[in-house]
């Protein structure tokens, strides 16, 4: 099992995730670029029982009908996002305290990606959902 560590910016709510089996890729949706300010948006989605928070408590927000985001009341990070099905808790890889722990395996709603916004890699790209993750 490897147990990784993270939390927001101010430090006020910190959490732990196992990262065994965990789906990673970027997210280009509308959604995820507004709700974090950038560009793109990096994930971990894990299993519910493979992450727990362990100080503070993230307040929430339903930003679509399938997903609530979940972010610091005091700073306001977006740490992860839960699912009303209960089967996945996506950690924003932004908040990992060790920033090489994983990487990114896929591009996810790539039809959405601004023009500007050139990553040149070979990964799998997706025009809405991954295949995984519909």
């Amino acid at each position: 099992m490897a147990l990784l560590t993270g939390g927001c910016l101010c430090g006020r709510v910190r959490y732990e995730v196992e990262r065994d089996g965990a789906i990673v890729d970027y997210c280009h949706c509308d959604s995820c670029r507004r709700s974090t300010g950038g560009a793109t948006v990096a994930w971990m989605q894990v299993s519910p029982a493979h992450f727990r928070i362990t100080v503070g408590a993230a307040a929430a927000y339903r930003s679509s009908p399938r997903s609530i985001r979940h972010f610091c009341p005091a700073c306001g990070s977006q740490l992860y996002m839960t699912d009303d099905a209960g089967r996945s808790v996506g950690v924003t890889l932004g908040t990992l305290d060790d920033k090489e722990a994983v990487a990114p395996a896929a591009h996810g709603w790539d039809g959405d990606r601004p023009s500007w916004l050139c990553l040149a890699d070979d990964l799998p790209r997706f025009v809405g959902d991954p295949d995984y993750d519909s």
